[in-house]
């Protein structure tokens, strides 16, 4: 009777202007229910209260929470209704409330009968898109809903600076100015749009953005921070953007660009977007845990960047407020995880991440074609001559002259005195004594370098102990962790036997591994014999003097497996990692060539290698085994081929060794395993999933590979209901400083509903029908009149929209760090046009958390875009006016203002050289005689784009004044402030002029004018 009561108080005491505005769903009811009521009754079935859920008409309705049209047999309307704090809904210990007029939206919600909708964002595109329309019919129709009062369209000089900032980020010049404003025909807008947008600067403005998305720096980020070299990938955006490569293809590209058919090298770097993320090499990483948490990184960018879905809350259990499940997630996951790369990057060397991409320059190019015909015409020479050899030539070492020495490099026993140093405990060995390892030290024994393209071996006796995991047999290597251990290494992995040269583990390098596992506490001779080929098929593993089956883990050596420093060869133990504990080693050799299999056999069996120079030993060998040692020792021409070959081979892989490297995507022939992670935790393996795209969108056709080129199709698919209007509502945010959803990088239920969904959902579909044309999406925007309108607004418009989100008045927003510190730059004078290349290094990265020595010359004067990001500690001024820190992909910056900002721009270093450089400029143009009005007024223009009022000039020339005796009065403060020191007298009026009215364009550029896009 109580509710009842309430109820009936509550539905009489809406007003009639109320009862007449329909309550939508998606508007009105959704927004309450996810912010209050999904966390605890939403989809997330570990933690669902009650087993209730109100995000779904059919359970709410089950339930009872719902009663459509009778809000007073309601459980919902009576919880939240209810003065009982053991029963009121949101709970006070949830820290959450209903006001009293969203009470009164569920009740008559459910009085009018509880319409669910489904997420606005999860519905399709509407098409076919009405032709007819434009974005002011949209934008005025809602204006005139709310009874808001247009402002006017914006003076000239205003639209133009406007415009030009958002389109190129740069300040449009005096000149340009000057011929917009004399330019009166009708489409003068649209050619000065045409104009930016066909500009390079155009391009430089789009990938500035983008890199926020990306998350681009130019270091790997955590602690040790150290510099990666992706800059070429920045250029492919700029290239991307400047040939307006239709969105779709930039999305394939870059997520996909490697498994594209007959994929150019351009479409191969692409695929650098997904490796943009922070990498580890800290000691004690785990380096699956850190493998893991690329692959989520790039599944939540994907997420984010193109869905604009808070995909990441759904790591360690079902979506609290979306429809979205964790088994889901690392479905999505599961995409990205076919790579062959390490969890951690090389401590010790400069190599690139695995996978990788050459970028030879076109002499590089050129010069290892040549080599490559080199090697093979080398290759085939040496097979023709071991065809040619006759068998049945008497061969001795007198009459030959037994070119090949026998003797091993190194050779460690554990027989003499010597030995007695070791770090070992001595046992009866094969012969003598052993060396039984600790696992705590090794045995160092060397030094044992080798190049890539030279022939070696290592033979050695070994008894090994119940391995369960890996163990260190030997390695020559530098650092502690696969991916960081350059050289050459045997091991034992899973009870077998493992040989593997490493240029970076896993994907540059070779590997084979025994199909046998090594008996435990049996003495075994081992011998490891590589033939100087960069192929898996050219190195061995031989055991108890026969050719051991193996299967090839890696094939994919092409850099070099040395640093070129002198190296020695450990025996038993590598720092950080599981030694050859309690494992005996005996009779350890290197030799610097291949050995052949009778070599092998007769080490085996302890008899002299030299005996193979003798004829009757000799004769007694079969004739393969004959074929192998005579090609090998005995025959000249054989040999000398051989050496050739190892020559050609030396001079490719130089070559190669010199060619730059960047990480890409390139996919395994097998998918990796992905797995469902218990509470996200790298080790917590749960259900295997394969790649899948979440059920609530559009499935992936059937004959889409399961790929990530199968998801980009899915993605960029005419029916998918998010790609296009999340990209559209950023391109809005870009030019309008707010999104048609305001919560750009959330379009779930815990976002903010598009303002105009109508008007979203007509530009998306004509982005798609376009073509996915991003400049054309550009141009229609801002030759709308709700772009063009006057920001200044009109009556209470100010008052009763105070966000602009009806957009009766035109946009209004902070110029983003970039904007403002080119802009200063371009009116200075000093800013440099180059296109594209390595980072550059402003003055303010010296005064950074980890200092950066700073550029000289025109480094200091490059676009913003081309600021060198580190990624623990970005350039600081580009941090005070609200750059983002690109830790992860960002679609949205942080808006603020403190006296930071006016402290880095009154003093910066940047800023006062671009003051002084703008007022040199002035002075300079308008001779020694000018008037200082003059002089002020111009140089207003120059750095606002517009003329003056009377009140700013007679300020400004007033300051003018007041400086001018300051530094009449004390000339060497001139010097001092321009950074000349003392200067000629008879240069003294113009260094006069320039020092008073640079301290009048530090004002000017303190101004709202300068900072904020009006």
């Amino acid at each position: 009777m109580r509710l009842c009561l309430l109820v009936g108080i509550v539905i009489a005491s809406v007003s009639t202007a109320d009862e007449s505005e329909a309550i939508h769903f998606n508007e009105d009811i959704r927004p309450i229910l996810s912010e209050n009521c999904f966390e605890c009754h939403g989809p997330d079935e570990d933690t669902r209260a009650a087993d209730l859920r109100l995000d779904r008409f059919e359970d709410a309705v089950d339930y009872g929470a719902i009663v459509p049209g009778e809000p007073e047999e309601s459980v919902l309307v009576e919880r939240i209704l209810t003065e009982d704090a053991d029963m009121v809904m949101p709970p006070p210990h949830s820290h959450k409330s209903l006001n009293e007029a969203q009470k009164k939206l569920l009740v008559q919600w459910i009085q009018a009968g509880a319409t669910y909708q489904r997420h606005w964002s999860f519905e399709p595109i509407p098409t076919p898109r009405d032709a007819s329309k434009t974005i002011d019919d949209f934008i005025d129709d809602a204006i005139a809903r709310k009874q808001l009062k247009l402002s006017p369209p914006a003076p000239p000089e205003r639209w133009l600076r406007r415009v030009t900032l958002d389109l190129t980020g740069l300040p449009p010049t005096l000149a340009e100015i000057d011929a917009f404003l004399a330019d009166d025909s009708n489409s003068a807008r649209e050619r000065v749009v045409d104009r930016l947008l066909a500009s390079s600067a155009y391009a430089e403005r789009m990938a500035a953005e983008w890199l926020d998305v990306a998350r681009y720096s130019d270091t790997y980020g955590y602690q040790v921070d150290r510099d990666r070299f992706v800059w070429p990938w920045r250029d492919w955006v700029i290239k991307a953007f400047d040939h307006n490569m239709p969105y779709d293809e930039f999305i394939t590209e870059q997520l996909a660009g490697d498994l594209l058919p007959n994929a150019t090298d351009d479409q191969i770097l692409a695929t650098t977007f997904n490796r943009l993320h922070p990498q580890k090499v800290e000691g004690g990483s785990v380096e699956e845990e850190f493998r893991v948490e690329y692959v989520i990184d790039r599944a939540q960018t994907v997420s984010t960047a193109f869905m604009g879905l808070t995909f990441e809350c759904a790591r360690c259990h079902d979506h609290k407020f979306d429809p979205l499940t964790q088994k889901e997630f690392y479905e999505l996951n599961a995409f990205f995880a076919n790579i062959n790369e390490a969890g951690l990057y090389s401590y010790h060397t400069n190599s690139i991440p695995t996978p990788t991409l050459r970028l030879p320059t076109d002499e590089q190019r050129q010069q290892l074609a040549d080599a490559d015909r080199l090697v093979a015409a080398a290759a085939k020479n040496y097979s023709d001559k071991m065809a040619e050899v006759e068998l049945d030539t008497a061969m001795t070492a007198g009459n030959s002259g037994n070119k090949v020495s026998l003797t091993p490099i190194v050779s460690q026993s554990f027989d003499d005195d010597a030995a007695k140093k070791l770090p070992v405990e001595f046992v009866e060995g094969v012969q003598g004594q052993a060396g039984r390892l600790s696992g705590d030290a090794g045995v160092s024994v060397g030094p044992a370098d080798f190049r890539r393209w030279q022939p070696f071996s290592v033979s050695l006796w070994l008894q090994t102990p119940d391995v369960k995991d890996r163990a260190v047999v030997f390695h020559h290597s530098l650092g502690w962790t696969d991916a960081a251990s350059r050289g050459y290494q045997l091991l034992i992995e899973d009870g077998k036997l493992s040989a593997a040269l490493v240029h970076y583990w896993p994907g540059n390098a070779i590997n084979v591994r025994t199909l046998a596992d090594v008996p435990v506490d049996q003495w075994q001779h081992v011998v490891m014999t590589y033939d100087g080929s960069s192929r898996a098929a050219g190195l061995q593993i031989f055991i108890n003097g026969k050719l051991a089956e193996c299967e090839i883990v890696e094939d994919s050596l092409t850099k070099d497996i040395t640093t070129g420093n002198t190296h020695n060869i450990t025996i038993g133990e590598r720092t950080r990692d599981r030694g050859f504990t309690n494992g005996v080693v005996d009779e350890f050799e290197v030799f610097d060539r291949r050995l052949t299999g009778v070599e092998v056999a007769e080490r085996f069996h302890h008899r002299s290698l030299d005996e193979l120079c003798q004829t009757e030993t000799m004769s007694s060998l079969p004739p393969a085994d004959r074929r192998e040692v005579v090609t090998a020792y005995f025959n000249e021409d054989c040999q000398k081929a051989f050496t050739e070959l190892t020559a050609a081979r030396e001079t490719q892989d130089r070559l190669l060794d010199a060619i730059a490297e960047i990480m890409v995507m390139r996919e395994l022939p097998e998918p990796r395993d992905t797995f469902v992670l218990g509470r996200g935790v790298y080790d917590q393996h749960q259900e295997r999933v394969t790649a899948a795209t979440p059920a609530t969108l559009p499935p992936m056709d059937d004959d889409e590979p399961r790929n990530r080129l199968g998801l980009a199709h899915w993605l960029t698919r005419d029916d998918h209901p998010l790609t296009a209007r999340v990209a559209v509502n950023r391109y809005w945010q870009l030019l309008f400083g707010r999104g048609l959803v305001k919560t750009t990088e959330d379009f779930g239920n815990q976002g903010t509903p598009p303002s105009h969904p109508e008007l979203l959902d007509w530009l998306a579909r004509g982005f798609i029908d376009s073509g996915w044309n991003v400049k054309g999406l550009l141009k229609t925007m801002v030759l709308s009149q709700a772009y063009q309108r006057d920001s200044d607004a009109v009556g209470d418009s100010r008052e009763r929209d105070p966000e602009n989100i009806w957009l009766a008045r035109g946009p209004i927003a902070p110029l983003t760090a970039e904007m403002i510190r080119d802009s200063a730059l371009a009116g200075s004078g000093l800013l440099s046009a180059k296109i594209g290349g390595p980072p550059a290094r402003p003055y303010e990265l010296a005064v950074a958390f980890k200092p950066v020595t700073p550029d000289h010359g025109e480094g200091l004067y490059r676009r913003s875009l081309y600021t060198y990001w580190k990624r623990t500690s970005p350039a600081p001024v580009m941090l005070v006016l609200d750059a983002s820190t690109r830790d992860v992909c960002s679609v949205r910056r942080e808006r603020t203002s403190s006296p930071l900002q006016a402290m880095v721009l009154l003093n910066g270093p940047q800023y006062v050289e671009a003051a002084q450089g703008a007022a040199a400029q002035v002075v300079e143009e308008l001779g020694p005689d000018a008037a200082p009005e003059k002089r002020v007024t111009r140089l207003f223009q120059l750095l606002t784009s517009r003329t003056p009022t009377r009140l700013e000039a007679s300020i400004l020339t007033r300051l003018y004044h007041e400086q001018m005796q300051v530094f009449s009065d004390d000339k060497n403060a001139v010097g001092e402030y321009l950074g000349i020191g003392e200067f000629d007298a008879a240069e003294a009026t113009d260094k006069l002029s320039v020092a008073t009215l640079s301290i009048v364009a530090q004002a000017i550029m303190n101004l709202d004018d300068c900072l904020i896009k009006r």
